[in-house]
């Protein structure tokens, strides 16, 4: 969708040399090209405007998760957002084929179809990722070892830790394969002729991957493929299975606020808890942002081909596979833990920014050739995809039992709280030095100041201070 939003910006823009003739120079899609935005004279780089699209979306997320994310822990609440956001979410992302044959002008409709995609799709990853920790924890062999009077305590904790990351690793494994399977297909059928249906430019192969149409067909499949795996989801979870319901005095619109209030009180006594929630902070908007710039670099060095994009895609899915199959070995053979993986990963995905850094001084090095996109999608497939499984696993290590709603969705409002930083920080220098490489430095800092945080997580000390908290509760209960 990113990439149809800025090939549809580049049509309806202007180069702001210019500003009275519609229509930027889509034969070399790294000329200078703006798009009108409001009480900006000149209007805003296409780059720009992209990077701000992700922040308008994240910041209504942060308001949503703020508002709902706790309700999910009661009653039916959990499965009816979830619901909501899967069939808003399927809508959203088939909707731009309504603009298939539009020149441009309603490139602003684009804009906002990407935004509430971006919100739907953004809280069905939530509320899915809180379900997982209750998924693991009921695995036979963990409840077995639970009540297994042969083991220590430390040792119950390590097989609960070891599923839980295999649980989450599978789980994006399994994602990936998702991801996989549609590049997959989506890249077999860019090879189809299209012969005489499109205006192809010269010395473009005449296949249906180089028509724009592509990329609005690839939508419509997405769609059609995300419905279909969420059915068997709603159909088969056992209807009833529900929290305790809301409590008395409670109201619907402010207990979530009430909720994260009360969580963000408990700093004191699950400090390594907020400690990782400020290092997430950190590296999420970090992670994001590198994926919200490798598309809109990727889109200009490729010139938006479709074809081009959707096996870069492949690329990616295949090694994020691979990326996550080899963590989880790596773990489990030589019983890493999750701190020490986790780590390990956001190291290597910070040297993206690094390599990035070298872009602003270098025409042929620096995530600025066709190579280096190789390079990168390999990279970002093998060390970023794990990324989201392993902080999965060490946010499930260090919440209160119970209350894993309403800690994921507390990580879901810091990162969504954190992920529009990033965009308009890169926005914004874009705009101002029309160089969107020079935002690379910001997202590095972000990286050092999130692994300076981890490396002061005490996990033995935090689950501790959790059995503490835990006793307490039961206690005042």
């Amino acid at each position: 969708m990113p990439i149809i939003l800025q090939y549809l910006a580049h049509r309806g823009g202007f180069d702001p040399d210019t500003p009275n003739i519609k229509g930027c120079n889509m034969q070399d899609t790294l000329q200078p090209c703006h798009v009108a935005w409001i009480n900006t004279p000149g209007g805003i780089p296409v780059s720009s405007m992209l990077l701000y699209v992700q922040s308008i979306a994240f910041s209504i997320q942060f308001f949503l998760f703020t508002t709902f994310s706790s309700l999910a822990d009661y009653g039916h609440w959990n499965r009816f957002i979830l619901l909501c956001s899967t069939v808003v979410g399927c809508l959203f992302q088939a909707l731009p084929i309504t603009l298939v044959n539009d020149d441009g002008t309603h490139w602003n409709i684009m804009m906002a179809i990407m935004c509430i995609a971006l919100i739907s799709y953004g809280t069905t990853l939530a509320f899915y990722a809180a379900a997982f920790p209750n998924l693991s924890d009921n695995l036979p062999i963990v409840r077995y070892a639970k009540v297994n009077p042969n083991l220590s305590n430390k040792e119950k904790e390590l097989v609960i830790e070891r599923w839980r990351n295999h649980i989450s690793a599978i789980s994006t494994t399994f994602s990936n394969i998702g991801f996989l399977v549609t590049s997959g297909a989506l890249s077999g059928v860019s090879f189809l002729s299209w012969e005489g249906k499109y205006d192809f430019p010269p010395g473009v192969e005449h296949v249906l991957g180089n028509a724009p149409v592509y990329n609005f067909i690839s939508t419509v499949v997405c769609a059609g493929f995300w419905a279909i795996n969420a059915i068997p989801y709603f159909v088969w979870t056992p209807r009833g299975r529900r929290g305790p319901p809301l409590p008395e005095g409670a109201h619907y619109l402010t207990f979530g606020w009430q909720s994260i209030i009360q969580a963000l009180r408990e700093a004191r006594k699950l400090r390594y808890l907020f400690m990782y929630i400020l290092a997430y902070f950190m590296f999420s908007d970090a992670v994001s942002t590198i994926g919200q710039m490798s598309t809109i670099i990727q889109g200009e060095l490729t010139g938006f081909s479709p074809q081009q994009n959707v096996i870069f895609g492949l690329v990616t899915a295949i090694t994020s596979i691979l990326g996550c199959l080899f963590f989880l070995w790596i773990s489990q053979v030589f019983k890493i833990r999750t701190k020490t993986s986790l780590l390990s990963i956001v190291v290597l995905t910070g040297l993206v920014p690094v390599w990035g850094c070298f872009g602003i001084y270098f025409d042929q090095f620096g995530i600025k050739t066709h190579r280096e996109l190789w390079v990168l999608n390999v990279w970002q497939g093998l060390f970023t995809a794990p990324i989201w499984a392993w902080q999965q696993t060490m946010l499930a290590e260090l919440v209160p039992k119970g209350k894993e709603n309403l800690f994921f969705g507390l990580a879901s409002v810091v990162n969504k709280a954190s992920s529009w930083i990033g965009p308009v920080v890169i926005g914004a220098i874009t705009q101002s030095t029309s160089n969107i490489w020079k935002g690379w430095p910001f997202v590095l800092g972000l990286f050092v100041l999130a692994t300076f945080i981890l490396c002061f997580i005490d996990v033995d000390k935090a689950k501790l201070e959790l059995t503490e908290y835990e006793k307490n509760v039961d206690n005042f209960n």
